[in-house]
């Protein structure tokens, strides 16, 4: 039976997953369907034991807790023999599996900016992960970092995770891209069949999971560009986010919605709309978590100015715009400030 046949017999009621663990969405789930499909294993043998159904997984927004989708896992390596599986299913991976992120994300400029977007939103609604770019010599470091280690990655997820994010920046790109995978487990015996896959030599037990590459990467072109759906997208992101909450204080969601990689710092009035409240009344409930928004936009401000200096993406001037100063004395000034080194000098120390 088809995934299509399935939808149009059943007549289950769709199941409706609230759960405080981590999450993963539920197309994660079809692209496994997918890969389980070419040896003929029934779709109900699959979701059976987890009470799912083919609609669950097409509904918009669907989520279900991270210990179901590795269940999920661990069944479907049982009834095909493929260890190998997240490979599989990372190969499948596209851009818009991600919903609204991936949408952003596909229509921004660079590869470096897309990574912006998915690193400003991946948590979005929940997740137990969060992407980091950070400098690595002359290089720079994508990582997966684990939030709680008592969810950390294993090696299933790391390889899915990882082989999807190569495959869907070859496909925004239309470049096939070349760097060094690290990822924390050991090398498994099958590994042999899926090294031709790799986009370069891969480290096991290593420190963390994920990539490091030539900061040139960053500046690739998007085949897909498209400067004003980009910034319509961004806003449905926040739009989303300020919906969904996502169990995050108020503070946490603040930081989310008020800096926009492409477009600077959200106003007081911006934030407060997105968030369905009054400025005066978010002023008030970010007193009530100790925190005034003119101290959170700096912390904030010192903190994407070190990240975009030491990446070296942008110039100096073009981080000064984008952090909302009038000229680049006054970013110097509050940079030595925070630093005690001018923006020049850390740009040019070494990662």
């Amino acid at each position: 039976m088809t995934k299509n046949d399935h939808l149009a017999t059943a007549a289950r009621t769709p199941v409706s997953i609230v759960s405080s663990q981590p999450t993963v969405p539920g197309t994660y789930v079809l692209l496994l369907i997918d890969v389980v499909e070419r040896w003929n294993v029934p779709m109900e043998d699959l979701l059976g034991h987890e009470g799912l159904a083919i609609e669950d997984l097409l509904r918009s927004g669907f989520r279900l807790p991270r210990d179901c989708f590795a269940r999920l896992i661990k069944q479907a390596i049982s009834l095909t023999g493929e260890p190998g599986i997240g490979f599989l299913m990372g190969l499948q991976m596209k851009v818009s599996c991600h919903g609204v992120i991936g949408q952003a994300a596909m229509v921004a400029r660079t590869l470096g900016a897309a990574l912006d977007i998915a690193i400003a939103y991946f948590k979005m609604p929940s997740s137990d992960l969060e992407l980091r770019l950070d400098p690595h010599g002359q290089h720079v470091r994508l990582a997966l970092v684990e939030l709680d280690e008592r969810y950390r990655l294993g090696e299933v997820g790391a390889m899915f995770l990882l082989t999807g994010f190569a495959a869907m920046a070859e496909a925004l790109t239309g470049t096939r891209l070349r760097g060094k995978g690290v990822v924390r487990f050991a090398r498994p015996s099958y590994m042999s069949r899926f090294d031709h896959l790799m986009v370069g030599p891969l480290t096991f037990e290593g420190g963390f999971n994920g990539f490091i590459f030539e900061r040139s990467i960053l500046d690739l072109p998007l085949v897909m560009s498209d400067p004003v759906a980009a910034r319509v997208a961004r806003e449905q992101c926040k739009e989303e986010l300020g919906r969904l909450g996502g169990g995050r204080t108020l503070v946490q969601q603040v930081r989310d919605l008020v800096f926009d990689e492409g477009m600077g710092f959200a106003s007081i009035e911006e934030v407060a709309a997105k968030l369905n409240v009054t400025p005066r009344t978010l002023q008030r409930r970010l007193r009530a978590e100790d925190m005034v928004f003119r101290e959170l936009v700096e912390s904030m401000r010192q903190q994407h100015a070190m990240r975009l200096l030491a990446v070296g993406q942008k110039s100096i001037g073009q981080v000064s715009d984008l952090l909302g100063y009038s000229d680049v004395t006054n970013f110097s000034r509050a940079f030595r400030r925070w630093t005690g080194r001018s923006p020049r000098e850390y740009a040019r120390a070494p990662g």
